[in-house]
């Protein structure tokens, strides 16, 4: 563990400059069509460019790591697994990648390519030669079908071509980009927390412990704000190990866990967490001439869709404080 914490503040010396010097330069009105952009490269980068695997794989997690690191609230983090799914996507879109793939496939140690039998098919391999041909083959297929998306994207208006056939080639770098999108909200989140943390305890010289449960609400607030799915929220929060973060799981029930701390929501805000609804388990504090709403009404006012009701009623308490 410890050489694995050296590695990762190696690496952030290199990467938290560049981040800083990308968040100067890139405009905030960009920063959250990056991530889209990064994602479609595999797709919509000419072959001319990089055309063999390797070159791709370079291509498409470069992008990815600097749309990354361009977001607001990066520092210097950013998350290694996006950006190695961004590089085998970048590599599997190469024309010569199925060939290749399937260039390993063999049939009792001998490469299928040099079997003279023609009857001969992967599915005669057994055992782990067999799991590594169908595994092969699988990549293979993928490979094909990021190429076919590709050549879609790329004239979607082809003869034959369909709004289905756009739709579904748009797919997988739309998912990679949303899912990019919000782990850069949930890190800017996290990030204004801190810092709204450390000028708390700079102001009142009262130092205080910030909770995995408060980091949590945070970054909920934000995400709902920003009009993310219940799915990808929950998502995030896995990725970033918050997902029961300082609480008790609410299939338990009990008390939520602030660390001896209510929610202090006198500015306004939802409160995501809890039991389930009217069970008052969430002390909060609320200042004279504040308004409740209850989830019922926090619910019909997304038409059913609580994190849309949500989004509403922040919209229309900045609106109406914007009037007072």
């Amino acid at each position: 563990m410890g050489l694995l914490k050296k590695f990762k503040r190696g690496i952030k010396k290199i990467t938290k400059p560049i981040s800083r010097f990308l968040d100067k330069v890139v405009p905030n009105e960009v920063k959250p069509f990056l991530p889209y952009a990064a994602a479609a490269v595999p797709f919509l980068a000419p072959m001319g460019i990089a055309s063999s695997m390797a070159g791709r794989a370079f291509l498409s997690g470069g992008a990815n790591l600097l749309s990354q690191l361009s977001q607001e609230g990066s520092e210097g983090d950013f998350s290694g697994l996006s950006a190695l799914l961004a590089a085998g996507t970048g590599a599997l879109s190469s024309p010569q990648a199925a060939g290749k793939l399937r260039d390993f496939q063999t049939i009792g140690g001998t490469p299928i390519s040099d079997v003279a039998v023609e009857s001969v098919n992967v599915g005669q391999a057994t055992g782990l030669e067999g799991l590594k041909n169908v595994g092969l083959e699988g990549l293979a297929k993928t490979s094909e079908g990021i190429v076919g998306a590709s050549k879609i994207l790329k004239n979607p208006f082809a003869e034959g071509v369909g709004l289905k056939d756009v739709g579904k080639a748009a797919f997988a770098p739309i998912a990679q980009g949303s899912t990019d999108l919000a782990m850069a909200t949930a890190r800017k989140a996290l990030k204004d927390y801190e810092d709204e943390l450390a000028e708390y305890e700079r102001i009142t010289g009262e130092a205080q412990t910030a909770s995995d449960a408060a980091r949590r609400s945070a970054i909920i607030a934000a995400m709902t704000a920003g009009q993310h799915s219940q799915e990808v929220i929950d998502s995030v929060l896995s990725n970033l190990g918050l997902k029961d973060g300082g609480v008790v799981k609410m299939k338990d029930g009990g008390i939520m866990d602030l660390g001896g701390k209510e929610m202090d929501l006198r500015g306004g805000g939802f409160v995501p967490i809890g039991k389930k609804e009217r069970a008052d388990d969430v002390p909060a504090r609320l200042s004279k001439n504040e308004f409740v709403m209850t989830a019922d009404a926090v619910r019909a006012a997304g038409g059913g869709d609580i994190n849309e009701g949500a989004r509403r009623m922040y919209e229309t308490m900045n609106r109406l404080e914007a009037r007072a």
